[in-house]
């Protein structure tokens, strides 16, 4: 069984309820090690021009960023979602890397997608429509956890550094 962290569009209740997510299975958590980026070339949601950016998260010793954590998931389930997933690769976290919100006791077997090799371009902007789904996802739970993720989401700057969203 896996504890599956999810930092984009499945911050979103429709968007779990899309992949037969019950809210029962959810914890909210933060991660430490990465970075939140929209950085990550779509391998689904294609659009054209310059605003096709959908999330990544990049290693950073000193960074963390919020997210679900969908417990108990069975290996069948995830291989499912490696398919929905198809741009990233499933990452076994470290067990001291992911803490509850409410009381920082340390979930472990957690797994995340994290972008393929290659896929990240800096000249991309958040896709739009993506970009609405995450934050109206993170807006959607509680105050900290939404200022939490705008405290912890970047994008493109274009001049080849990233910026807070």
């Amino acid at each position: 069984m896996y504890n599956l962290i999810v930092y984009g569009s499945l911050l979103h209740i429709e968007e779990l309820k899309k992949q037969n997510i019950d809210p029962s299975q959810v914890e909210f958590v933060k991660v430490k090690g990465f970075k939140r980026v929209f950085n990550q070339e779509p391998s689904w949601r294609k659009v054209d021009g310059i605003h096709k950016a959908v999330l990544n998260i990049e290693a950073d010793k000193n960074a963390w960023f919020n997210a679900i954590a969908i417990k108990n998931l069975d290996e069948e389930y995830v291989k499912e979602l490696d398919h929905r997933e198809r741009g990233y690769d499933k990452t076994m976290l470290k067990d001291s890397s992911v803490t509850l919100y409410d009381n920082d006791t340390v979930l472990k077997d957690c797994i995340v997608y994290k972008g393929k090799e290659g896929k990240q371009n800096d000249k991309i902007l958040p896709n739009i429509d993506y970009f609405e789904i995450c934050k109206n996802g993170a807006k959607s739970h509680f105050d900290e956890f939404y200022q939490d993720y705008l405290a912890t989401t970047y994008k493109n700057s274009l001049d080849g550094k990233i910026e807070l969203i």
